[in-house]
Parts: structure tokens; sequence; C-alpha cells
């Protein structure tokens, strides 16, 4: 493998570690945040945060193939797009 290559994958797998960081920690609030609701609106509004955090876990998820015996990266379209 090149040396550039090598550079672009690692490139993108930090990238893809700091993304789930960031997301649990997002995650870590929505629980805190959780735990002190009052009002069913803010549970409401809380759930849909949660859902969109599961979604980009998802595209994390879906972007990492682990099931042959070398895990890689897979590149896969923004589902947004």
């Amino acid at each position: 493998m090149r040396r550039s290559e090598f550079d672009k994958i690692k490139a993108v797998i930090d990238r893809a570690e700091f993304a789930l960081e960031e997301l649990q920690k997002k995650a870590d609030e929505l629980r805190c945040q959780l735990a002190s609701t009052k009002t069913p609106e803010e549970i409401v509004t809380l759930k849909a945060e949660a859902a969109e955090l599961e979604r980009q876990l998802r595209n994390i998820s879906d972007a990492v193939h682990t099931g042959g015996p070398a895990p890689h990266l897979r590149l896969v379209r923004d589902k947004g797009e």
C-alpha cells in the first residue's frame, strides 16, 4: 500500500473516531437532560434528538465493515444526497 493511501485511510478513521466521540458526548448530555425533564414536550424533543444521534451512529456503522477477517471502511453514499 502506498504511503499516501495509508495516510488517507488513517485520516478517515481519525474522523470517524472523532465523530463517535462527539456522538457519545451528545448521548451523555441527552441522558442527563432526560433525567431532569418535566414535561411531555421536553421528552418528545429529546427523543427526536436521540433518533438523530441513532441515525448518525447507523451511518458510521454502515461505513465500517467488520464481517470479514480484516475490518475495513466501506465507501457509502450519504443518505441525505
